[in-house]
């Protein structure tokens, strides 16, 4: 797996979402790089990273970060990369000391207990369409992303112009990730975690609803939340100052 270090201070490993790569955290990286080393991770299949297939098996993948990263550091996972960062924390929870969900759940798919998340079907036809139209399929999830955003044609462009500074994603691994989207529930994990949780959304995401906000609490009543004004699923682009104070206040405190 393909990690690039980065910045002089405490670790901070960072994992990006469905279908990118961590050059996606540009403009984040090099602030967060002034006070922190940066572990910024391709995940398998994605950027400079190799794929084989079950890579990205979600007790596979975790077994994989743990052996490439510091014993003990900060964590950062943006939608796909926070779920995967929440299965850390819950296996290797000496390993974490605060994480930061963004634009993150523990369930990403509605279920009879669960209806503060998207209807699966939405993720299944991305599934469906992956195989034969790839590059309409990834462009359609970009345009999910940054719908009623503020900032949305700002968030298009650089996350169009992220996708195209690397190979694309390989099609298994995008198929094996949005199977994590669709299969993993990791509520009970949220519940459990004893690190500080912090989870930052934007009130203008189109597929996590703000009330995820308020059921994560009931699940995790340490936790901290931020919900940012007219910030879509991508707040690091659209809010970017916001959300660069919201993360570098929470890990300094």
């Amino acid at each position: 797996m393909h990690i690039k270090v980065i910045g002089q201070g405490p670790d901070l490993v960072m994992l990006h979402g469905w279908s990118m790569h961590s050059a996606v955290w540009h403009d984040l990286a090099e602030s967060l790089a002034q006070h922190f080393t940066l572990h910024l991770v391709d995940l398998p299949g994605h950027g400079q990273s190799a794929w084989q297939t079950g890579d990205l098996d979600l007790d596979r993948v975790v077994d994989d970060l743990a052996k490439q990263l510091p014993e003990q550091a900060y964590w950062l996972g943006w939608s796909l990369g926070g779920l995967i960062s929440l299965a850390f924390a819950d296996r290797f929870p000496a390993r974490v000391s605060k994480l930061v969900l963004l634009s993150a759940t523990p369930c990403f798919v509605k279920n009879e207990t669960w209806y503060c998340a998207m209807d699966t079907n939405i993720f299944k036809a991305f599934a469906d369409n992956l195989n034969e139209h790839q590059a309409d399929t990834l462009q359609r999830f970009l345009l999910l992303q940054a719908r009623g955003s503020q900032h949305s044609r700002d968030t298009i462009r650089q996350l169009s112009e992220q996708l195209t500074v690397a190979n694309p994603p390989e099609a298994e691994a995008l198929q094996e990730g949005l199977k994590l989207l669709i299969d993993v529930d990791l509520r009970n994990a949220l519940a459990r975690l004893q690190c500080p949780v912090k989870m930052i959304l934007g009130d203008r995401d189109t597929l996590i609803p703000t009330m995820m906000l308020v059921e994560a609490l009931d699940l995790q009543s340490t936790l901290q939340t931020t919900l940012l004004a007219g910030a879509g699923h991508a707040p690091f682009i659209a809010q970017a100052q916001q959300c660069l104070h919201e993360i570098e206040q929470f890990l300094n405190d």
